[in-house]
């Protein structure tokens, strides 16, 4: 496989590894009126799992999530497979698949912790940007921090 870091090939959902995994138990204001947790919440899981990520790979700063540079969120998806309900705990897999010149691509599987089934598996991308809101490129020791911890073959 080529390195992510330095081509814009993607790896699909089926090709995802997870090495980092984090939890959140759903919450009463996160369930819809049929008791199951609404559907634009699992933004707010892919978030909490993304932070915790870079947080554990030391990237992260106070409150900034990537400490040396700004970022977009510049598409977000997720499928859906089954339900999750008040107090289910949820496990939250994350994953870099991939870092382009300037953008680079998170991973998600969400798993209802006690059945261990696929509740949701999506994505985010993300764009690094300057002051201007302008893009550019993905630091050096962000890539290699990733790419080490990826385990990717190819992290120069």
């Amino acid at each position: 496989m080529n390195s992510p870091g330095h081509d814009n090939s993607s790896r699909s959902s089926q090709d995802d590894t997870f090495h980092f995994t984090t939890e959140v138990k759903v919450r009463l204001p996160e369930t819809d009126a049929m008791g199951i947790v609404f559907h634009g919440n699992y933004f707010t899981f892919l978030e909490v799992g993304r932070v915790d990520y870079l947080h554990n790979l030391d990237l992260a700063e106070g409150h900034r999530p990537i400490r040396d540079f700004e970022n977009v969120v510049v598409s977000a998806h997720l499928d859906f497979k089954s339900p999750a309900r008040l107090h289910d705990l949820l496990r939250i897999d994350v994953c870099t698949r991939e870092i382009g010149r300037s953008s680079f691509t998170f991973g998600f599987k969400i798993r209802h912790k006690q059945e261990n089934r696929i509740v949701a598996i999506g994505s985010t991308t993300h764009c690094a940007i300057d002051g201007d809101f302008e893009p550019i490129g993905v630091p050096e020791n962000y890539r290699e921090t990733i790419s080490r911890y990826e385990r990717w073959k190819d992290h120069s």
